[in-house]
């Protein structure tokens, strides 16, 4: 039986998910890493050894097949200093990207790989390169670049990496926006952007690649700007990408050194323009959705034996 490790966090469904679906077939451990504190972690030359705190299991890194990768959070370092905390979170990922650094022989995907693959000054080298089709686009600390941009262009406006904004409450996320034209930009010198023209769409896609399986799901909303707003109605429907499409994603892929990756793309008057790429993009919706097999493809796809590589 396979031993993979997956590293997330405590409220990740999609790792409920595959736990709950192949865990007759898969020896599983979750590190969540949310709740460092519940694990010992003791790493030598000789090996890695990961154990819950209360003895309940353990991982061996030289026993471990594979390394799911996924959503990485850190404990509340509140009780402590506050001139100790930044020290402390950085000491613990760096213990947490190490193992993720070193775990098996199979992995989607290792950090070091995911942060340069979803780097978009990276992506968008790397997609003109490809052949993709792109909207014309500026990243820039700079108002008066952005203000110049924004009225040449219908514009919009998106964060470079995540946009996730954690308050004391909550968290909340930055999601793609008009830029209005009567409002000025200003406050990027310390805060860069992403600013694309706006592009009318038929529709648009999702396209999430396991090594060489292609699942595309056709995206139809309501909202214009994106897909992703929390009132955005939504239907979804199974398509096949056109062969062209397929192999500059694959050839991106490659280049990035990616074994996993979901594509955003719209289509304007039927053509394919390129948005983004996630190395890390969340999927279990669409599985739920349109029952496309992703579960499965990642499962085989970690399991596989190196001499199928």
């Amino acid at each position: 039986m396979k031993s993979i490790l997956i590293i997330t966090n405590t409220i990740d469904l999609t790792v409920d998910y595959l736990i709950d679906k192949y865990s007759d077939q898969i020896n599983f451990f979750r590190f969540n890493t949310d709740r460092f504190q519940d694990y010992n972690i003791q790493i030598t030359y000789e090996d890695t050894i990961i154990e819950y705190v209360d003895k309940s299991s353990s991982l061996r890194l030289s026993k471990c097949d594979a390394l799911y990768y996924r959503k990485i959070s850190l404990p509340s370092l509140d009780d402590y200093p506050l001139q100790y905390q930044q020290m402390m979170q950085q000491e613990m990922m760096t213990v947490i990207d190490g193992i993720a650094e070193t775990a098996g022989n199979l992995a989607i995907t290792r950090p070091s790989i995911m942060r340069r693959a979803d780097n978009k000054v990276v992506q968008l080298q790397v997609a003109k390169e490809v052949g993709f089709l792109l909207p014309t686009s500026l990243i820039t600390n700079f108002d008066c670049a952005a203000e110049k941009f924004s009225t040449t262009n219908r514009a919009i406006i998106k964060p470079i990496s995540f946009g996730r904004i954690v308050g004391s409450e909550k968290v909340g996320f930055i999601q793609t926006n008009m830029v209005k034209k009567k409002e000025k930009i200003t406050g990027l010198s310390y805060s860069p952007a992403y600013f694309q023209s706006y592009q009318t769409k038929d529709y648009e896609i999702r396209l999430t690649i396991v090594n060489n399986q292609f699942f595309g799901v056709r995206i139809d909303s309501s909202d214009k700007v994106d897909w992703r707003k929390e009132n955005a109605v939504l239907q979804y429907k199974k398509i096949n990408i056109p062969t062209s499409i397929a192999e500059k994603c694959l050839y991106m892929m490659r280049r990035l050194k990616l074994t996993f990756a979901a594509f955003d793309f719209i289509v304007s008057r039927g053509e394919y323009i390129f948005l983004e790429l996630n190395a890390n993009g969340q999927w279990l919706w669409l599985e739920n959705e349109l029952n496309l097999g992703i579960a499965d493809a990642l499962i085989k796809n970690l399991c596989k034996d190196e001499k199928d590589e």
